[in-house]
């Protein structure tokens, strides 16, 4: 799976978009309010590795999200501007406060990561985490 995304993104090295998200989509009282958050996901409780707006040395080997609350990690895609975004596999594993998924080798360039995740109680949370690997 390491090998499979660099052929993919080959040589991208321009600057991906900013992506709005909302972390709370259908969580509570956010659900259909429709509200973009800014990309700061510490300020609903939710801490990514890489963080968003990370400079990695190098290809990092997993995504992590760390919750306030017990979640399953459902989706994770990563995209470089202009080429199709990758689906990475996710283990089902029951709902934790931290869940992760192993990244493939990423080449040198800028990244979205869009992630997926569920609570116990069916309140989904998504989200992007902007990054770049050197």
């Amino acid at each position: 799976m390491r090998t499979l995304l660099p052929l993919v993104v080959a040589g991208l090295c321009v600057a991906a978009p900013a992506v709005a998200q909302d972390a709370h989509a259908g969580h509570g009282s956010h659900a259909g309010h429709g509200q973009a958050a800014s990309g700061d996901h510490a300020a609903h409780g939710v801490v990514t590795s890489p963080a968003d707006g990370a400079m990695t040395d190098g290809s990092p080997d997993w995504f992590t999200a760390t919750f306030p609350h017990a979640m399953t990690l459902k989706t994770v895609t990563v995209q470089a501007e202009g080429v199709a975004a990758v689906s990475v596999p996710v283990t089902a594993a029951a709902a934790t406060t931290r869940v992760s998924a192993d990244l493939p080798t990423l080449r040198p360039g800028n990244y979205v990561l869009n992630w997926t995740a569920e609570g116990g109680d069916g309140h989904v949370m998504t989200g992007a985490v902007r990054f770049m690997v050197h």
